[in-house]
């Protein structure tokens, strides 16, 4: 993860990194968070059950998938680089306005004390 990281984000200073990742069975596993107290990352905690608060989960796999909606692949290869190319045509302004939902998501579960809420 470091490696992607440094190369991804050559610029980014790694110990502002704050890691925020949902409850999936392989986050929560003893090797994972062993390897991210390794490196050092500060982590947000995620609130069981919410998977309406993680970025991946309402904004990214909605988005691809709606992309290549329709659309047929002859191999993972294909359907891994399609996914990618969707990603990477994501524009600046797309991860600011990704960033708002997921603070005014987290500011409703908080507001709700982690309580469940219908959508709006």
């Amino acid at each position: 993860m470091l490696r992607a990281l440094r190369c991804k984000r050559p610029e980014l200073e790694l110990e502002r990194v704050i890691l925020h990742q949902d409850n999936a069975p392989a986050h929560r596993a003893k090797l994972t968070t062993l390897e991210i107290d390794v490196l050092g990352f500060q982590t947000i905690e995620h609130a069981p059950y919410s998977p309406d608060l993680a970025p991946m989960d309402f904004r990214v796999f909605p988005t691809v998938k709606s992309a290549l909606k329709g659309r047929k692949f002859g191999s993972f290869d294909e359907l891994s680089y399609a996914a990618q190319h969707v990603v990477s045509q994501f524009e600046e302004q797309w991860y600011k306005d990704t960033f708002q939902q997921w603070i005014q998501r987290c500011q409703r579960c908080i507001d709700c004390s982690g309580d469940y809420f219908e959508k709006e």
